[in-house]
């Protein structure tokens, strides 16, 4: 059979949001069911008053029928609260399983999951995003059935009063969907253009806030800012427009619910007062129809909410169109991570050919050995696929063609030797907390001993002194106050801690003055035995160190 290719967003999005609700189908059944005995419970209020001023109308006490309102309003109130904590509890459920689906599709597949986009617009999606999930499994699940229900409760209890107003609300309600879907629409369409607005504004934010003392040193705040105002700006009228759409939606419903309310009131002040054009096979009593007419408000109630709530789902189906396709379509292959290899091996691509999920080849027919104790360093100018060599051994790129081998045995598709590996970035990852801590991430759990092994031989201590509180000194987010020779010997005592036998350094002197650069050269000559270093450079120093060097620009050979 022909591949049907990949399934629309759409669809992808639907099977997400009912994979989500599955957790929190008690308490959206719990939810309802409340909201339906609220309901109820205001058919008992409409009869305690319709009765009961009936009853004072003619002489009659009016005890029995108000304490049957004000049991209604009881049991009202105790439903409506219990009915709002089960919503939250909806809500929180369906967010929690959203966010687990992405967690576990991350340590199902690594961290490829999350390449390709900035860590701001990531976070965005991860926690923004599936926020607007909220809104959906809190308001519009059980709205969307109490819509349905409720105002069939209603309409059975109008019928046993009057026949011809149940008639009249049956009417008016059936004019309602076209309205309803016609701003449902106009509403997906921009909650969708929001969320980007925000994902896009979150990128940018985050991404100058990490560079914000080089943005200072270039004197590029004016600029920078005017880009973050732009962002801002786009935001904010995406998130008008969607408010104008829920305003036109409320205003409808509000107008055609007030007509047939009024037209219900007509009818029966016409029957009460026996001036009503025509026969209608009925006779309407005070009580029935007072009764009658404290329903009706009743009745639109829930369809009136639904309006308001259109926004949530589609914040919430806007969500799940981006979050459930990228899932989907990034990184299919589970990774699966090899386990720690005892030694130092042999790393050899042979003719690989190495490309992003969807993309032309960013590295094509190029071949290099990396040996162990030996540093081999990868040249090349920017973009011809040095870091894309280094994330292929970590299984975040595809090998399109040829073969990578660790010693003698090929890498398969989705295997990642993390287990094995150190890896320093350009600019290392530094969180707020002490330099202990940051330290630690490389090995969760190691001895203090061990730690502070590790940041003498990185020269961490050469920063950290016990004027300064030794390794128990507090970084502040990004760590701001750290220069970038500090930055990388920190990261350089986390591959130290973690005692990996291969070593992989995307740029790690870019930052560096010259005799930074030479200081950790020297350290890093002092790692080689023991390890295989493979190092993405542009920097001759770093070349000059090397035992090995490739240069990518020319593909298909080898250059020492």
């Amino acid at each position: 059979m022909p591949d049907p290719g990949p399934m629309p967003p759409k669809v992808l999005a639907q099977q997400a949001i009912k994979a989500w609700a599955q957790p929190a189908k008690s308490a959206l059944a719990l939810t309802v069911l409340l909201q339906l005995l609220a309901v109820s419970a205001w058919i008992a209020i409409a009869w305690g008053i319709g009765h009961a001023v009936s009853a004072t109308s003619l002489g009659k006490p009016a005890g029995t029928p108000l304490l049957i309102a004000l049991a209604g309003l009881v049991i009202r109130a105790g439903c409506l609260w219990g009915a709002e904590t089960y919503a939250a509890r909806t809500g929180i459920a369906m967010t929690a399983a959203a966010r687990k689906s992405i967690l576990d599709r991350v340590a199902e597949t690594g961290a490829r999951q999350l390449y390709q986009a900035s860590s701001g617009e990531r976070t965005s999606q991860i926690v923004d995003r599936t926020a607007k999930l909220f809104g959906y499994g809190a308001r519009w699940l059980p709205g969307m059935r109490l819509a349905v229900i409720g105002p069939l409760i209603i309409l059975v209890a109008v019928t046993a009063q009057s026949w011809l107003t149940a008639f009249l609300l049956l009417v008016s309600v059936l004019t309602l969907p076209i309205f309803i879907w016609l701003t449902a629409s106009e509403t997906a369409a921009v909650a969708k253009a929001q969320q980007a607005s925000l994902d896009t504004l979150s990128g940018a934010f985050q991404a100058r806030a990490a560079k914000a003392g080089l943005i200072r040193a270039f004197r590029g705040v004016g600029r920078q800012t005017g880009i973050l105002v732009e962002a801002s700006e786009t935001l904010r009228q995406r998130t008008m427009s969607i408010l104008r759409v829920a305003f036109l939606s409320t205003a409808v419903m509000e107008f055609f619910s007030s007509i047939s309310i009024a037209l219900v009131a007509v009818y029966v002040g016409f029957k009460l007062l026996g001036v009503f054009p025509f026969e209608t096979g009925e006779t309407v009593t005070l009580a029935e129809g007072l009764t009658a007419l404290v329903l009706a408000p009743e009745f639109f109630a829930p369809i009136r909410r639904l309006s308001t709530l259109h926004h949530d789902r589609a914040d919430g189906v806007a969500a799940a169109e981006m979050i459930a396709p990228w899932l989907a379509s990034t990184a299919n292959t589970p990774a699966r991570r090899l386990s720690r290899l005892a030694t130092a091996p042999t790393l050899t691509f042979e003719n690989a050919a190495i490309s992003f999920a969807g993309a032309a080849p960013a590295l094509s027919a190029f071949s290099l050995t990396a040996r162990p104790s030996q540093i081999t360093a990868l040249a090349g100018p920017s973009g011809v696929g040095k870091t894309s060599c280094l994330l292929a051994l970590l299984g975040m790129v595809h090998l399109a063609s040829g073969e990578i081998r660790v010693d003698d045995t090929p890498l398969q598709a989705g295997d990642t030797l993390a287990e094995s590996v150190a890896y320093l970035r350009q600019t290392p990852w530094v969180m707020e907390g002490s330099l202990a801590d940051n330290i630690a991430l490389a090995r969760p759990g190691a001895a203090l001993a061990d730690i502070e092994a590790a940041a003498q031989k990185a020269g961490v201590m050469a920063f950290a002194g016990p004027e300064r509180g030794g390794l128990s000194q507090k970084l502040a987010r990004f760590g701001d106050g750290l220069s970038g020779g500090q930055r990388q010997r920190l990261a350089l005592a986390r591959a130290l801690l973690r005692d990996a036998p291969i070593l992989l350094m995307d740029e790690p002197t870019a930052h560096l003055d010259e005799a930074a650069e030479r200081d950790f050269l020297k350290l890093l000559r002092n790692l080689a035995p023991g390890r295989t270093i493979l190092v993405a450079t542009h920097s001759e120093a770093v070349k000059s160190y090397c035992d090995h060097v490739v240069d990518l620009s020319h593909s298909g050979s080898e250059a020492a």
